[in-house]
């Protein structure tokens, strides 16, 4: 069964409505998802965070249009996740960067807008998508640490300096949503702090919708204005947290008793699901 935009979808949301996505069938059948609510208002920062195998990664896919629900809808403002995907108003960091190694820092931020010069045109004909002026790829990369490596291949960098080329470049088609699949978990704490400080501050600079998977409690407080945690068996959100910590949010901030509640009440959410899971694919 393939999932239809609803009727009067609100333009300015990311709509998921009981969506449930099955792998397989017969005894070796997998209930991945099982009846997802999610609504994500335009412009927030939501992270999605439980443990290994509970959907997560399922679940940005279906956002981005790389999986179809089996029951239940899914729009990303106001139209399907498939017309969204076409139109370029979904950008995605997967886990590796993925760079074009013989093409420097600055061209490769800058080829994903040169190849699609006909998706903004397509863009322009969907009202849910909010037109931006183009972005000075040279100040982008320089926000991320990088203005010193416009010049250099991504084999001259590090693994961190590579991602946030990667986050640069997805930022630079300027889509209306960003979906990120842990894109920092291949690298250091340290790494990961300074990275999730440059990302806040292109984030706040190009007022980009992102949704974002990752397994560290601290990332998704300090990032995030909502935090959804999911379990597993089948997968499903057992929680929603609204992070009401003031921004930006500085590394300082990561000491904070303010700071350290929020990481207990998602901790706690965290634990109470494992609790009760798993559950029954009839659940």
């Amino acid at each position: 069964m393939t999932a239809m935009t609803p009727a009067g979808t609100a333009p300015d949301t990311i709509s998921i409505d009981k969506a449930v996505k099955i792998y397989g069938s017969g005894p070796g059948q997998h209930v991945a998802l099982n009846g997802v609510d999610v609504t994500i208002e335009r412009g927030q920062f939501v992270s999605i965070i439980g443990p290994s195998g509970c959907g997560k990664s399922t679940l940005l896919r279906l956002i981005a249009g790389l999986e179809v629900a089996d029951a239940g809808d899914v729009s990303v403002f106001g139209v399907s996740p498939e017309k969204a995907c076409a139109a370029k108003m979904i950008g995605l960091v997967p886990q590796t960067p993925a760079l074009l190694p013989w093409l420097t820092v600055l061209k490769n931020v800058s080829l994903p807008a040169r190849i699609n010069t006909g998706a903004d045109r397509r863009r322009q004909r969907i009202g849910g998508h909010v037109g931006k002026n183009a972005p000075d790829m040279r100040d982008l990369l320089t926000k991320a640490g990088l203005g010193d490596a416009l010049d250099k291949l991504p084999a001259q960098l590090s693994g961190g300096m590579q991602q946030r080329t990667a986050i640069v470049r997805a930022f630079g088609v300027q889509p209306d949503v960003l979906l990120m699949d842990e894109p920092f978990s291949a690298l250091d704490e340290f790494t990961r702090e300074s990275i999730q400080g440059q990302l806040l501050d292109i984030w706040d600079q190009m007022n980009t919708t992102v949704v974002f998977v990752t397994h560290s409690v601290t990332e998704a407080v300090r990032l995030s204005d909502k935090v959804l945690v999911m379990s597993a068996g089948p997968g499903r959100i057992t929680a929603s947290v609204d992070i009401t910590l003031d921004r930006p949010r500085s590394e300082a901030m990561l000491k904070t008793a303010e700071f350290h509640h929020f990481e207990d009440v998602i901790r706690d959410h965290l634990q109470s699901a494992w609790r009760n899971g798993p559950l029954s694919s009839a659940a």
